[in-house]
Parts: C-alpha cells; structure tokens; sequence
C-alpha cells in the first residue's frame, strides 16, 4: 500500500553564511521559506525553469502582470516568457523591491569608488549558477527580498534606507514549475541594505503539499 503520509521536514535545510550563494532545483509545489536569521539582511533571488534554463524570472513582468513595484504576500514572480515562476505564500515584512537589481563590484566602484568595491550579488549570482552552465550573461534583474528602495517624489528612488527586516523576519514562496532558483546573501557593506553589516540566513525546501511553514508572523492572503 502507498503511503500518502506528507513529512513536514524539509527536504533542504541550509544556514547560508554571511556574503555567500546558493542555488537549489525545486520541483513545482514545493516551499521555499527564507529566514533572517539575524536582521537587516537583503536577499537577492533569480529563477530559472529547470526544463528551459533560457526562461528566467522577469521583474518588469512581475511588476506589469501584479500591477505593482511592491511585490508582497499574494503576488507572483513571472518569467520572460510571462509564465508564473512562484508565489509569495507569507511575507512577514512585507518592503520588497523589483525595479533596482543587484549591486556588484563594478557598479560599487562607480558609486564608492575603487577603495571601497567589493564583489556583489552579480558577483555571487554568477558562481551560484555557473555549475547549470549559465554565465553572467543569463542572470535577470533580481528579486529583492525585504530591501526598502521607494520612489520618491518625480521617480526618485529612496537608496539611504534602513534594512526594514528583524530577526526571524520570513518569506514563503511557492514554485509555480520545476525550477532553479539562485540565492545571493547579498554582501554589501557600503550601504544600510545590510545594516552595514552583512549576516547569514536560513533557506529552507519543504515539500509539496505540507503546511505553510512559518515560525514569525508573517502576513498570509491576498496582497494589499
């Protein structure tokens, strides 16, 4: 007799450390529950589908199709192809971004200068992916999870704000398709993205099926 009992223990349980990638397939159904560990953190996120590694997380789709630049609990993340990618299940912060992409060693050294320039989430987008055989040409604009970037006033965007994440802050999202997705910890150091202090997270698959996993009390349903 098949046994039709669903585990709640995830499948993949990674602290990711402070600066560093990741990059894990997921089957579609599956959650993907991302933790602040420590607070102040902005994560960057990229996807791929897996069966088509040409088809990538699109931002400018994501905004367009959800109406919106703030992405939150409810909304999709769409490929290049328009194709829903995943779902925000939870979002217990609820200050996303989609519209200002990843920062790397080569714009730090335009906004910093050279002194200061580090690698950055392209930087780490582009190790993460390099095992699919992908390459800095293939990584989209980003995802950017719990960054507060607003526009301002005549299109401004707002780029000195603090990190609006706490200690144990989450994201749920759920694979709408059988994926790659790709994690950046992101390791700025030259702005409050990161409370100037780059720190780890918590990435976890669960699968299809189980309840929602959340240990804060993040905002379910339908966006606002």
């Amino acid at each position: 007799m098949q046994d039709t009992h669903l585990s709640s223990e995830p499948r993949v349980d990674d602290v990711i450390p402070a600066k560093a990638h990741w990059a894990k397939e997921m089957e579609a159904g599956e959650l993907l529950r991302l933790e602040d560990l420590e607070g102040q953190q902005a994560i960057d996120l990229i996807c791929y589908a897996k069966d088509d590694l040409r088809e990538k997380f699109w931002a400018a789709h994501t905004a367009k199709l959800n109406g919106t630049i703030y992405v939150s609990t409810g909304h999709v993340l769409y490929s290049d192809m328009a194709n829903p990618m995943m779902t925000i299940l939870a979002d217990s912060v609820g200050v996303n971004d989609v519209i200002c992409g990843s920062c790397s060693a080569a714009l730090d050294e335009v906004r910093y200068g050279p002194e200061k320039a580090v690698p950055g989430c392209m930087d780490n987008f582009e190790a993460a992916i390099e095992p699919w055989g992908l390459t800095r040409a293939d990584i989209p604009m980003c995802f950017n999870i719990f960054l507060d970037y607003p526009v301002r006033e005549g299109g401004r965007v707002a780029m000195d704000r603090e990190a609006p994440s706490k200690p144990g802050d989450e994201m749920v999202l759920r694979a709408e398709m059988d994926l790659l997705v790709a994690i950046s910890n992101c390791p700025q150091e030259n702005n409050p993205c990161t409370g100037f202090n780059p720190s780890p997270i918590r990435a976890t698959i669960f699968p299809a099926g189980v309840p929602m996993p959340l240990v804060a009390g993040s905002n379910q349903g339908e966006p606002e």
